[in-house]
């Protein structure tokens, strides 16, 4: 891994050390909802699996980044169990590579981090690989 490579592995390390574990609050799940022009109409059923990208995120990414720009570069989802409202899910992020890529104006980074989401039961509730392009 090149020095910068590993400048940007250290960046998302730090951004996501330890578990963090949220509540899937139900204006939060309305508020998704509505950006998507639905609702919910029965408080007891399973939020849509997709809501827990809002879950594990930084809320200020743009602090302590290093200079440049980054792309989403993919996703890939399982989907294992349902959430509901007023539970608790851990997220734990794990960087998984970083990988040098020649562009057409300068080097680029593929950033590949797996996240995992579990409920209060430890059980997986869902799995999510993430790419992200990074240059400077």
């Amino acid at each position: 891994m090149d020095s910068v490579a590993e400048r940007y592995a250290e960046e998302q390390r730090s951004r996501y050390r330890g578990a963090v574990t949220e509540r899937v609050e139900a204006g939060r799940v309305r508020d998704y909802l509505l950006a998507l022009e639905s609702d919910l109409t029965d408080p007891s059923e399973p939020v849509p699996p997709l809501f827990l990208l809002s879950l594990g995120r930084n809320r200020r990414p743009h602090l302590n980044r290093l200079p440049g720009g980054t792309v989403n570069a993919s996703d890939e989802f399982e989907f294992f169990g349902d959430v509901f409202i007023g539970e608790d899910i851990t997220v734990k992020t794990e960087l998984r590579s970083v990988e040098k890529k020649a562009g057409s104006s300068r080097d680029l980074y593929l950033i590949t981090a797996e996240k995992l989401y579990h409920n209060a039961a430890g059980e997986l509730v869902a799995r999510r690989i993430n790419s992200i392009l990074r240059w400077d």
